[in-house]
């Protein structure tokens, strides 16, 4: 009879773990998306209205005109630099997924190798309990035939 793997249940936790792990990153990797879609639609935004600022500037717009495009193009710029932080705080998050990720898949890895080695053992040791038990019976038919023989 083969013993069970006595880290059945730390091979279990590593595995639930990389999984968890692997879900999280997949949700910091989506809201990284996100977050990067939105700092592109703000440089869009700003790029277009930074041309229509230029053509009122061409145009000779009124000076009060002139003043309220450059107050909204400096909170729009604003409002790029910390949707840049925001992406930039969101790429350490996924590099440190990553890692998480790594690390706890290397860990069922280990798990999966010392639970193939117990394998292997107990397949010996099964092995060779099955010899001993084969060769006591071919001793003992063995012993019976000759002490019939006599």
């Amino acid at each position: 009879m083969t013993r069970p793997f006595p880290l059945e249940i730390l091979k279990t936790l590593s595995k639930t773990r990389s999984d968890q792990a692997s879900r999280k990153l997949g949700q910091v990797n989506r809201r990284h998306y996100e977050e990067q879609k939105k700092l592109d639609m703000l440089i869009r935004f700003r790029t277009d209205y930074e041309g229509r600022y230029q053509a009122v500037i061409q145009t000779g717009g009124a000076f009060e005109t002139l003043m309220n495009f450059q107050h909204f193009l400096e909170r729009l710029d604003e409002a790029v630099r910390q949707q840049r932080a925001v992406v930039a705080q969101a790429d350490g998050e996924v590099s440190q997924g990553q890692v998480t990720v790594q690390k706890a898949h290397r860990q069922v890895l280990s798990m999966e190798v010392l639970s193939e080695r117990h394998g292997s053992r107990e397949q010996e040791r099964t092995t060779r309990i099955e010899q001993k038990v084969q060769d006591e019976q071919v001793g003992q038919r063995i012993a019976h035939l000759l002490s019939e023989a006599k």
